[in-house]
């Protein structure tokens, strides 16, 4: 009973036009457990104009479920990490609530595959539902924007 599947937006060098984007979606629906996390890789892959010449290329992949634990699911997964990996995109997993530990190790391993970084929402964020504790040592809490514009800046020096 979903509106969709997935949005995109491509890339542009209009700022404006990916801020209004950006502004125009909102959370609804769902409540699904688990949830189509091969179609937004497909799709991003599919959809998006990556440019083979670009110094930095980021997904971010923000998700509140696991995927669907089937054979064609699992062996599409492992095929966009792969091919993210070989275009040189890091993928940067946002876990938050409604992750499990499966899902945070699946979440790691694309991060890892891809030399992206894990991240996630804790329960300082005031978001959504109760979030896991992370399997990580001490770390530090931040905002999620200064998070992904701190990444954005480490990977683009």
């Amino acid at each position: 009973g979903d509106d969709y599947l997935t949005r995109h937006s491509d890339f542009t060098e209009i700022l404006s036009d990916t801020r209004l984007f950006v502004a125009q979606q909102s959370a609804q629906g769902g409540g699904d457990y688990p949830e189509a996390v091969h179609s937004a890789l497909e799709g991003m892959l599919q959809n998006l104009s990556w440019d083979t010449s670009a110094r930095t290329r980021l997904a971010f992949l923000i998700l509140d479920a696991p995927a669907h634990h089937e054979t064609d699911v699992m062996r599409s997964l492992l095929n966009s990490v792969t091919l993210c990996a070989r275009m040189g995109i890091r993928i940067i997993p946002v876990a938050s609530s409604g992750v499990d530990k499966n899902t945070e190790f699946m979440l790691r391993f694309f991060a890892v595959a891809t030399g992206g970084t894990y991240v996630f929402l804790t329960d300082d964020s005031g978001v959504g539902n109760s979030h896991i504790e992370a399997s990580v040592g001490p770390h530090k809490v931040e905002l999620l924007n200064s998070l992904i514009i701190r990444l954005i800046g480490l990977y683009t020096e």
